[in-house]
């Protein structure tokens, strides 16, 4: 199947899933002229009861929480997820944040924060996994991005695309992001539109 935007072709990917969140980094983008994404994958720790007696159910109420307690940290301008759940890792969350390029310089802060967020609702018993850029990747997700940078874009395109893969999915289509408002009419006005 041809996307109109950048995917990993190593995995099938759920048009439904990959067109909403090709959609929502478009409306974070018309909002925000600056962007910094931060993939953040959460899981339970296999040794625990939570990961033994875990459901699409809990996995998402857990997440949501998670959301709602980033939607405090003046930082986090969006977010979306999607719930997987595979053998090895049971159910599992893979999350893209996205800051605001003007006022963040760094994901760290986020990291740290949704590290406690996710230990504190989990009683200790989920971890997560930061999708920090290596050499070997093929995209680097971890610098701002311009509305204007196409290329930039569409490695974050290629990244999030993995959100959108059929594997692990089993059937259930689990997502979630928040609301974008519309721009604030504030600063120049754009010069062209590049999505």
């Amino acid at each position: 199947m041809h996307f109109p935007y950048p995917s990993n072709t190593r995995y099938d990917i759920n048009w439904f899933l990959y067109s909403l969140i090709n959609s929502h980094l478009n409306d974070m983008l018309h909002r925000y002229s600056r962007v910094l994404g931060v993939r953040i994958d959460l899981f339970y720790i296999k040794s625990t009861s939570r990961f033994r007696q875990s459901t699409y159910r809990t996995i998402e109420s857990d997440v949501r929480k998670l959301m709602k307690k980033t939607e405090s940290c003046s930082f986090v301008t969006g977010y979306f997820w999607v719930i997987e759940r595979t053998p090895d890792h049971g159910f599992h969350a893979h999350v893209i944040f996205y800051l605001d390029g003007h006022h963040t310089q760094k994901p760290f802060p986020l990291v740290q924060r949704v590290s406690e967020f996710w230990r504190e609702i989990t009683n200790a018993e989920g971890y997560y996994n930061w999708s920090n850029y290596k050499k070997n990747y093929q995209a680097d997700i971890n610098r701002k991005i311009n509305h204007s940078d196409i290329k930039s874009i569409n490695e974050l395109r290629y990244i999030i695309s993995y959100l959108a893969k059929e594997e692990q999915k089993n059937g259930m289509y689990i997502w979630g992001s928040n609301e974008v408002p519309p721009p604030s009419g504030l600063g120049r006005p754009r010069n062209s539109d590049s999505l």
